[in-house]
């Protein structure tokens, strides 16, 4: 295979004067360890009333993190568009694996790619993609390519960004207990690699199309490669963002899946994760937590809503709301039954708000209030709840919210670890993200389910103890 000096060209380079002292801050404290053992799969069986296709689903691992969900969902989307309708496509989003040393990765999800052939379990094909792509044709053109006598497939013997494996033969080469150390890097693999003669191919460059290499009509995926122009700006503490010839090719893929109300995992197709985690948190809300001393009746009681109360008032009033959704409601200690409605105990009031306002309870995790309302709300309260759902299943369960409310949503979200544990030894709070990350996620949903005002409020403690708020325009 020849090679090419392009993948190292310094116009994909990230230079010191494009990064903040927040990349370097990051670079000192590290990167938190992953808790997911496996990569988290995203299933898309073939379109119904079309005959499936019976060749093998088009299997495209992604290596992701939590700031690149922007990306992250693009790149899906772009998948999803141009997809063969009859085919299946099992898409793998690589993010937080455990046991894995990342921090003096590039990114933090860099040597996840070479342990794909263990993900795989030894066999089959597999497309490798970083988040920060999007395709403009079929990947399963790609995945089906002739590979001859090669088992990885890419645009030089440097660039891993885009890859087409053969797992059986890689599983030796690149071995996932290397991946995990710290101290493996590209090279090592690259080098492993080239050392078995025949063992890279030469992939077509309109497969890998970075920045400027991009033609419109020939190439069939674009590769926002420099880390400071990317168009969605993934980490504006890091990086001094400047301007991307094709940032539009980007912003109209978002949009479209904007419009259609597109998440990677809805409220019908959780993340295998999801269940999961429910499962855990109903079964604290009958066991309690000995270790951290709580008792069953304490247990997400849903007492700490009045300290929010006074905040809430105010959105009532200012929306004229006689009737509010509390999802993640708890045991909803803190309401009272509304008057003639005892029977009912998914409905109550709270009395600093008035005899007048109506309250849904709503809790999955929790038997007497896990029906799913129906209807539409003035508005939905959500009050330390989120950090308790998967990072996946975030955007799907704010589209919930944002579509049940007429007028506003309310959002608390703790930015720390719990003092509870779950059963299986995970911290009660799965989904612990700062500020700027929550801010991203609600503006999407809100972008997906325009003319609902929205108030975030995340708690942090440590340092940063405090709470940072943010309010729709």
């Amino acid at each position: 295979m020849p090679k090419g000096a392009t993948s190292s060209n310094p116009a994909f380079k990230t230079r010191l004067w494009h990064r903040r002292i927040g990349y370097f801050l990051r670079v000192l404290t590290g990167r938190p360890d992953g808790w997911r053992a496996m990569p988290t799969l995203a299933a898309f069986p073939p379109e119904p009333g079309v005959t499936p296709d019976p060749r093998p689903p088009v299997r495209i691992f992604i290596g992701a993190e939590p700031g690149q969900n922007r990306a992250e969902r693009v790149l899906v989307w772009s998948i999803l568009k141009f997809r063969d309708p009859a085919r299946a496509y099992e898409i793998y989003l690589m993010k937080d694996l455990a046991g894995f040393a990342r921090r003096y990765w590039k990114t933090g999800f860099t040597n996840y790619r070479y342990a794909i052939p263990a993900f795989a379990s030894g066999h089959g094909r597999a497309i490798y993609n970083d988040a920060d792509q999007v395709y403009l044709t079929d990947p399963a053109a790609l995945f089906d390519r002739p590979m001859g006598a090669a088992d990885v497939l890419s645009i030089d013997d440097r660039e891993t960004s885009v890859m087409l494996l053969d797992a059986a033969r890689l599983g030796e080469v690149w071995p996932k207990e290397l991946a995990q150390e710290n101290q493996a890097m590209h090279r090592e693999f690259r080098s492993r690699a080239a050392a078995i003669p025949g063992l890279w191919g030469q992939m077509p460059a309109e497969w890998n199309a970075r920045d400027a290499e991009y033609q419109q009509g020939q190439s069939k995926l674009l590769h926002f490669t420099a880390l400071h122009t990317q168009p969605w700006k993934p980490f504006p503490d890091e990086f001094r963002y400047g301007d991307h010839a094709a940032a539009d090719i980007w912003c109209d893929l978002e949009a479209e899946a904007d419009a259609a109300g597109f998440t990677i995992f809805t409220a019908a197709r959780p993340s295998p994760h999801y269940q999961t985690v429910l499962d855990l948190h109903a079964q604290m809300h009958v066991d309690g937590d000995a270790g951290a001393g709580i008792q069953p009746a304490d247990m997400f009681s849903g007492v700490q809503l009045p300290k929010r109360a006074a905040e809430i008032s105010e959105l009532i009033k200012a929306h004229n709301a006689q009737t509010v959704l509390d999802y993640g409601a708890g045991k909803g200690a803190a309401y009272e039954p509304i008057a003639g409605r005892a029977a009912d105990p998914a409905w109550g009031v709270l009395p600093a708000w008035g005899d007048g306002v109506s309250v849904r309870l709503f809790d999955p995790g929790y038997a007497p209030f896990c029906t799913e309302p129906s209807g539409l709300f003035d508005g939905v309260i959500s009050n330390d709840v989120l950090e308790h759902i998967p990072e996946e299943d975030i955007p799907w369960t704010l589209d919930q919210m944002f579509r049940q409310a007429k007028s506003f949503v309310y959002l608390v979200v703790a930015c720390y670890p719990a003092r509870k544990m779950l059963g299986n030894g995970l911290n009660a709070h799965v989904t612990v993200l700062p500020p700027a990350w929550w801010q991203q996620e609600v503006e999407a949903a809100a972008r997906r389910t325009p003319g609902i005002a929205w108030t975030l409020r995340c708690r942090q403690q440590g340092l940063l103890k405090g709470d940072v708020l943010y309010r729709s325009d």
